[in-house]
């Protein structure tokens, strides 16, 4: 199925779509009102208002479409990684140049990890690891065999200096080798905070 990024990125045709989901279901009167009020509420006059005839036919370009577009890039994302993308605003199609979505199991691709030291990139790879377990499982949840394989890969594994290196981060991420490790909630918030910056929606 042919992915329509374009549509998807639009933010009036994602709220025109989320919209019409809102209010197919209702009857012709119900829907008349929420759009009155709704108006009312952004002052809206020019258009639709109090004691004027309102098309009960609402204009839509092609929700079901869109739908499925954004569908269509969230496969096989779990149902929190879902909300995490739409509560913070981030493009679906941009977190395919660091997750490899749209596969069984979710894991970090991106071609080079931010940080000019070994522990900086250490750093970056537990958040981004985070996440890419979050929105493959809804858990950022992952094991140190995991973590150490994926810091090795990015030349960002300091074997002799781990321990203190994990300390710092003691604020964002939990847990222990024999475990396996958690993003805290400012994990994630950082981790939120990284992955825009490397798609360039910096807030």
């Amino acid at each position: 199925m042919a992915k329509q990024g374009k549509a998807i990125d639009d933010p009036e045709i994602i709220a025109i779509s989320q919209v019409y989901a809102a209010l197919k279901d209702l009857d012709a009167d119900a829907r008349s009102r929420v759009l009155v009020y709704v108006a009312g509420k952004f002052s809206i006059t020019n258009t639709i208002g109090a004691g004027k005839e309102i098309s009960h036919e609402i204009p839509v370009t092609q929700p079901e479409a869109v739908t499925v577009a954004i569908d269509d890039e969230l496969e096989g994302i779990s149902p929190a990684g879902k909300k995490w993308i739409a509560r913070n605003g981030i493009k679906p199609s941009a977190l395919g140049s660091i997750f490899s979505l749209g596969i069984d199991e979710i894991d970090l691709v991106s071609k080079s990890v931010p940080g000019s030291k070994k522990a900086q990139r250490m750093r970056n790879v537990f958040l981004l690891k985070g996440v890419s377990a979050y929105l493959g499982t809804g858990a950022a949840r992952f094991t140190h065999e995991q973590i150490k394989e994926t810091c090795l890969h990015y030349d960002a594994w300091d074997g002799p200096n781990f321990a203190n290196i994990f300390k710092t981060m003691s604020a964002e991420v939990s847990g222990n080798k024999e475990s396996g490790y958690t993003l805290t909630a400012k994990g994630l918030s950082e981790a939120t905070s990284l992955v825009k910056s490397m798609t360039g929606q910096e807030a």
